[in-house]
């Protein structure tokens, strides 16, 4: 098996491994299994975090709904974050291996060649990336990892760019009870906002860079 193939055989045994229990993973059904201790609950969704890393098929916006229901704003903000960075870095890790493979990953994928060259500015770009939800995430990760982006400004852009998008789900997940309400309707036009946001800033910095 080549080096590169690993890391998506290992993904697509994760999504094989969700599907069957697709229907367990609402933000609703992890909030009602969880423990009732405080930190055992974080622990709880930090173990479902690391294993949303190795699956495509595991719903991110569900377990950060699921810390919005299980916690206290503040609290459910550190959980999330905490989940989002092992969700942004094991993948990212499993694709620094293949680094010497990174041709091979780019003409495997045409969704990841179609992505920019980050080495020029890679804080920057992981920032755009995540602030617009660039999907499938995991992907996106193996493809920086492999892409040989520094991991400090991996992780600083990844982490900022995400944040907005983290407080977002997580007051959703704090208003699932009141679906339609407004709270509810303004968590997902903040979503959307923060996706046309991270177009629009991409556009304008391509443009800056393209002019002589």
């Amino acid at each position: 098996m080549k080096r590169w193939a690993l890391p998506l055989v290992l993904l697509c045994a994760g999504l094989a491994a969700a599907w069957p229990l697709r229907r367990y993973l609402t933000a609703e059904a992890i909030a009602a299994r969880s423990p009732g201790q405080t930190g055992l609950a974080a622990a709880f969704l930090l173990a479902l975090y690391a294993a949303k890393s190795l699956s495509v098929a595991f719903p991110l916006s569900a377990l950060t709904a699921a810390g919005g229901l299980l916690f206290p704003l503040p609290t459910a903000l550190a959980v999330n974050l905490a989940g989002t960075a092992i969700v942004q870095l094991l993948p990212f890790l499993l694709g620094r291996r293949q680094r010497a493979d990174f041709s091979a990953l780019r003409q495997r994928h045409p969704r990841l060649a179609a992505l920019p060259d980050a080495a020029q500015h890679p804080r920057r770009t992981v920032f755009l990336l995540r602030l617009g939800g660039a999907a499938p995430g995991d992907l996106v990760s193996l493809f920086l990892g492999a892409a040989d982006i520094p991991l400090g400004s991996y992780l600083t852009g990844g982490l900022l760019g995400a944040a907005p998008r983290v407080l977002c789900t997580t007051l959703l997940g704090a208003a699932l009870w009141e679906i339609g309400g407004q709270r509810f309707w303004l968590s997902i036009g903040a979503g959307a906002l923060l996706t046309v946001t991270a177009i629009v800033l991409w556009r304008i910095l391509s443009a800056k860079k393209q002019k002589p």
